[in-house]
């Protein structure tokens, strides 16, 4: 910035200048116009010229002026003057000569002074360029073709037409207009946020209006070679080409029909030999078929994971950049260019640019980057569209390959074919792939673009916005050379919206979602997964067989064990078809679970190993291709995920459901002491409460486990050993695969399993404390409490717990029971097993089989002993249950006598059937003791003769052993510990693929047991004092 004078003024210093200058009107006063380094005077030459012209001191401007003669009208141009300072330069400063003078324009130019301008402006605008007043310059129109008519606006001349859009750029000539339809249509305009992008519209295109013409005209030229082509024909052919990309390359298109006729017409050689692309235009489509194309295999170079001689660890790709005019900006090397996009501030981390991750290009990493998009950023921005080239570091001769191959910047540069779904012919768009099958007829391409915010523009505002929704890099390696890759894939999905939707966004919740979306790019290296496959089928078929036959077996033994000849029992399904259909259904699910839950593990544990722990390149993950539905090769894995937690959740809940109904009776063998007394209530209510406690314990710790499964996997980060890359040393954060995800976090959850198993064998039960069943056990016998435990989980099968107490009475002082387990210690004392032929010594607990005469029996006095509980249910309360439901409590009457009487009968029936005494007078009321055969016990089979008319009840006995514990604990979590484990796993599972959270999924995981936990516990309780006639106020 400095000081100026006005105009007709020059500048004079001041003393020595030190003091500055001053403003003198010395060249005004003498009638002659300031010379341009405002210093110094330049005189106005008064003369003649042969036109007319006459250069006078204008007083009006202060300036010399070439004096108009008007404006001539002309078939070629309007001929005007403009001024050109001259200098006569001497050997002394003060004695040079200035002086201006009025020179003639070239032909068709003309100068643009005051008087073309209307009142209030300051330019001229005339073919969309804005020309500012200066009488120094002569003013040329836009084309070389135009001039200045009588008014000074540009015209065509020659005959020639005007094309071109003033809202786009400046006017040009044609020899005439290719068309006056310059619509753009839109078939995947997205009107809301939560719609789908299946709307359609059309534009006029400014952007068309202005370049088609032009490219046209100037393209189209005949004899045209690439030694022949000029700037302006080639940037002509790459204008039109893109105009024929924007348009999603739809041959139905004007842009697209002439660049197809303009490649046909032309003379010359097509590159390379290739019939798909002539020398002198752009390459824009293959003629390939899509097979070839996919697997061409003149990509040279050979791929490692590390730095190796002879091998490339990085992909190298580079991107030809093209402005919308067909200039060529030159080659990029492709980094972050495909995360394109960002956000407004404050909000700017969760967009994208240039410090997104290019953590892709090193071979073998795979990557999903998922940004979200501020889409009002894009309406300003620069449009530019690309080819995309692969270097090929190993190719010595990059032009004889007949790929498309060319030589740039020393460089060996192999072309990437695109896949653009939205691509249109004939009206369909062939790309829209839902499944592979539908890739045979795939139209691979060569140019795009990542967002178009011009050919939506319509009289100078934009309308329609393109951008790049989903854009995916796929690399493939060759199956019979893994360190060879396929032609890489550049595939894109296009979505629209319309600005005018966010125009309202800061007060409008709607408006400011569509003014965002959230883009995805995928970098993905694969392989051929045809034979995996169809290796998975065969094996399906073969584990699909074995759980036929493991669900027969286990229906077979189910029958056996609840069917009896000649008895009809409604639970056991032979007189209720729903039942019996209900519980083959649910030993179905259970079998599918227990067996493919393992196989699917198997399967992601092939990937795991194989790829994570690779050295070299051997195999690739399955490609995750979004696109497709049934036909991603992850929907496998997905569906087998979701089937076998839902299958596993239904039967877990009917578990508890089987485990909540079962029948369970505590046989007290303690005698009155007197006539007059009775037996202690205490001890029933002891055993009952550790009894509930048990059900709903677990061998392993469910804190423990998912405390050390965040450990591991976010403490330690090997959360990311799933990540998509061979690399089983690096836990940085990537690109997350389902099927690795399952395998890591199934071995961590083993692994925590093994501990707690591996410290309860070894160390726990061995050295500190029992298993909690012997605990329970111990419970009934030692601690002088003689109840025994019947339970019947289902109508013709059960367990007993025998733990009579080898003393006379169980009730007694510190002293008589100290006394008494001395004399056990001391063998001085029977055993504790049950004392029956065939019974193994001190066995405490067998599996039991009945006959339906003892079913009977037992149902009979059971039921009797129920219905007498219900009637004194619907009595008034007592004054303790009064109290207790005063305070919230449930409250439930005490027996009457006919219930306690009941209760004696039941207890004396189940005793005489343990004790044979007095022997019973029908066959089916005896019972036999005896081991299960080995294959019986490798199966879970019944005894062979239980379904007789008059067989035997049979003890099986339940012994625990390092491999399996005891079998009456399958009533309760104890018994369920693979089952549940499986579910937490499976929980966990279904939290990390919705929410992708470790730290959340353990948290629901959590919460989803502990919900178990809770319907297993409060129905449990309810069942136990239903069936037991234990007040649940006592249970605790």
């Amino acid at each position: 910035m400095g000081c100026s004078c006005a105009t007709g003024y020059s500048y004079v210093a001041t003393g020595d200048g030190s003091q500055g200058y001053t403003c003198t009107a010395v060249c005004k006063d003498q009638g002659r116009s300031v010379a341009s380094d405002e210093s110094s005077c330049a005189s106005c030459l008064d003369v003649l010229d042969p036109d007319g012209n006459r250069n006078a001191y204008d007083t009006t401007d202060n300036d010399c002026k070439c004096a108009q003669p008007g404006t001539v009208d002309s078939a070629t141009a309007v001929i005007t003057y403009k001024l050109q300072e001259m200098t006569n330069y001497t050997a002394s400063p003060s004695a040079t000569l200035k002086w201006k003078d009025c020179v003639q324009c070239e032909s068709g130019k003309a100068v643009i002074t005051n008087d073309v301008l209307s009142d209030g402006q300051t330019t001229h605008l005339t073919a969309g360029v804005n020309y500012a007043v200066d009488k120094y310059t002569c003013a040329s129109c836009p084309d070389d073709n135009m001039y200045f008519d009588s008014s000074y606006a540009c015209k065509c001349g020659g005959g020639m037409e005007e094309a071109g859009n003033t809202f786009v750029g400046p006017k040009y000539c044609v020899d005439s207009k290719m068309s006056s339809d310059y619509e753009v249509e839109y078939a995947a305009i997205q009107s809301a946020v939560d719609a789908a992008a299946v709307d359609t519209d059309s534009v006029r295109s400014d952007t068309l209006e202005h370049y088609l013409d032009w490219a046209k005209y100037n393209c189209e030229a005949e004899d045209i070679s690439l030694t022949s082509m000029t700037k302006t024909i080639q940037e002509a052919c790459q204008a039109l080409s893109n105009l024929c990309v924007m348009n999603m390359y739809d041959n139905d298109h004007i842009a697209c029909q002439k660049y197809q006729a303009i490649k046909s017409e032309r003379d010359g050689n097509y590159y390379d030999g290739m019939s798909d692309w002539k020398e002198a235009l752009p390459w824009l489509y293959y003629g390939d078929a899509a097979k070839t194309i996919r697997e061409d295999r003149e990509i040279k170079m050979s791929m490692s994971f590390v730095e190796m001689i002879g091998y490339v660890a990085e992909m190298d790709f580079r991107l030809g950049k093209y402005t919308l005019n067909g200039t060529f900006v030159g080659f990029e090397k492709l980094s972050t260019q495909f995360t394109y996009c960002g956000r407004k501030a404050p909000d700017t981390e969760y967009g994208s640019g240039e410090g997104s991750s290019s953590k892709y290009l090193k071979f073998g990493t795979s990557q999903k980057i998922d940004y979200t998009c501020d889409l009002e950023t894009l309406e300003t921005q620069e449009m530019f569209l690309y080819d995309m080239w692969l270097v090929d570091e190993a190719a010595d001769n990059c032009a004889s390959s007949g790929s498309g191959q060319v030589q740039a910047e020393g460089l060996c540069l192999y072309p990437v074919p695109v896949l653009m779904r939205n691509l249109k012919e004939d009206g369909v768009t062939p790309n829209m792939n839902f499944s592979p099958e539908e890739e045979v007829d795939d139209i691979f391409t060569r140019r795009f673009f990542l967002f178009d915010n011009m050919s939506g523009k319509s009289s100078g505002s934009l309308e329609v916005l393109r951008y790049a929704k989903k854009v995916v890099l796929t690399n493939t390696i060759q199956p019979e050379d893994p360190s060879k890759i396929f032609p890489p894939v550049l595939t894109i999905d296009y979505v629209e919206r319309k600005p005018a939707t966010w125009t309202d966004r800061a007060e409008n919740e709607e408006a400011e979602g569509m003014a965002v979306d959230q883009l995805t790019f995928t970098a993905e290296y694969t392989m051929d997964t045809v034979e995996f496959w169809s290796n998975v089928e065969i094996l399906v078929g073969f584990v699909s067989a074995i759980a036929g036959v493991l669900w027969l077996v286990r229906v077979r033994n189910w029958q056996t064990r609840n069917q009896r000849i000649g008895a009809t029992n409604p639970d056991t399904g032979e007189n209720n078809g729903t039942m019996y259909m209900l519980h083959v259904l649910m030993m179905l699910i259970h079998t599918f679970v227990i067996v493919f839950f393992p196989f699917v593990f198997l399967i992601c544990a092939y990937w795991f190993v194989f790829f994570k722990l690779q050295e070299t390149v051997f195999v690739m993950m399955p490609a995750n291709n979004e696109f497709y539905t049934a036909g991603n090769e992850y929907f496998f894995y997905e569906t087998m995920f979701y089937v076998l937690f839902w299958c596993h959740t239904v039967y877990i809940f009917y578990a508890i459901y089987q485990q909540c109904n079962s029948d369970i009776f505590f046989v007290d063998w303690e005698k009155p002491k007197s006539t007059k007394s009775d037996v202690s209530i205490w001890r029933t209510l002891m055993v009952a409460n550790e009894w509930n406690e048990m059900q709903t314990q677990r061998k392993t710790s469910i804190e423990f486990s998912l405390v050390f499964i965040s450990f591991f996997l976010i403490g330690l980060k090997l959360q990311n050993n799933a990540t998509m890359q061979p690399n089983i040393d690096d836990v940085d954060d990537g690109y997350i695969n389902i099927a690795l995800r399952f395998c890591n976090t199934t071995w961590w959850f083993f692994v925590t399993f093994a501990i707690q198993w591996f410290w309860r064998f070894t160390f726990y039960e061995r050295y500190y404390r029992e298993p909690r069943s012997q605990i329970f056990v111990d419970l009934c016998t030692m601690a002088k409490i003689s109840i025994s435990v019947f339970i019947m989980d289902e109508p013709y099968h059960g367990y007993y717990l025998h733990c009579r107490s080898p003393y006379e009475f169980a009730d007694g002082s510190m002293m008589q029971l100290a006394e008494q387990l001395k004399k056990e210690e001391s063998g001085l004392t029977t055993d504790r097993g049950l004392d029956a032929p065939g019974a193994p010594r001190d066995c405490q607990t067998f599996e039991l089989f009945t006959s339906p005469i003892f079913r009977s029996q037992f149902d009979k006095v059971y039921s009797a002993l129920h219905q007498n509980n219900s009637a004194a249910l619907a009595q008034d309360t007592g004054r303790l249950g009064h109290m207790v439901g005063r305070a919230g409590g449930k409250g439930r009457t005490p027996p009457p006598e006919r219930m306690v009487a009941a209760l004696k009968e039941l207890n004396g029936f189940l005793q005489s059937f343990v004790e044979q005494s007095p022997p019973p007078s029908r066959e089916e009321l005896k019972r036999i003791v005896r081991e299960p055969p080995f294959f019986d016990q490798l199966l879970n089979n019944p005894p062979a003769d239980i379904r007789a008319s008059n067989a035997k009840c049979v003890f099986y006995p339940d012994q625990k052993t390092w491999l399996k514990d005891h079998n009456f604990l399958k009533v309760t979590f104890l018994g369920m510990e693979p089952d549940l484990w499986m579910h937490n796993v499976l929980t966990f599972n279904l939290f990390d693929m919705a929410l992708g959270n470790t730290a959340m999924s353990v948290l629901g995981t959590y919460l989803v047991h502990m919900f178990l936990v809770w319907v297993r516990g409060s129905f449990g309780q309810g069942n136990l004092a239903s069936k037991t006639l234990v007040d649940d106020r006592f249970l605790v």
